[in-house]
């Protein structure tokens, strides 16, 4: 997904605006239409970061092989929790509002409990404002069927 040059503008990066360059230039390069899952991470979900990153990785596994074309956003997020220590400016506003407004992102697919999240209400705000289509996945979806 990253190229070697992608990845080594994401560990030299200071603020989020360079983060989300990497991503519009990721995105340009997927094939379409491209979705993005939205749910829970620092807030809400499962109560830690950890175990509600291995629900977003389930999340977006399981859309991909579904055929579903996913931006993965994940391996921004170390860079994004060391830059937000910074306090330098808003991840949202400042990395996901552009990813949105590009018009590259055609759905989002919300993760169960979404609504507990700060980060996941405003996700939803604005893709409604923007017009972007969601989708309400239902608890554990991320939990293959045996």
């Amino acid at each position: 997904m990253l190229t070697n040059q992608e990845n080594l503008m994401l560990e030299n990066a200071t603020s989020f605006d360079e983060l989300k360059d990497v991503a519009l230039s990721v995105l340009k390069r997927m094939e379409g239409p491209i979705f993005q899952v939205c749910g829970p991470m620092t807030t809400g979900g499962l109560g830690s970061l950890e175990l509600n990153l291995e629900v977003f990785r389930k999340t977006i596994d399981t859309l991909k092989s579904q055929g579903k074309h996913v931006f993965d956003q994940l391996p921004f997020e170390d860079h994004m929790m060391r830059i937000k220590e910074s306090g330098k400016s808003n991840l949202l506003e400042a990395f996901y509002l552009p990813i949105f407004e590009s018009g590259m992102i055609k759905k989002l697919y919300f993760i169960y409990g979404w609504w507990n999240s700060r980060g996941s209400l405003w996700e939803h705000a604005e893709a409604k404002r923007l017009g972007i289509p969601r989708r309400y996945l239902p608890f554990n979806f991320h939990i293959e069927p045996s």
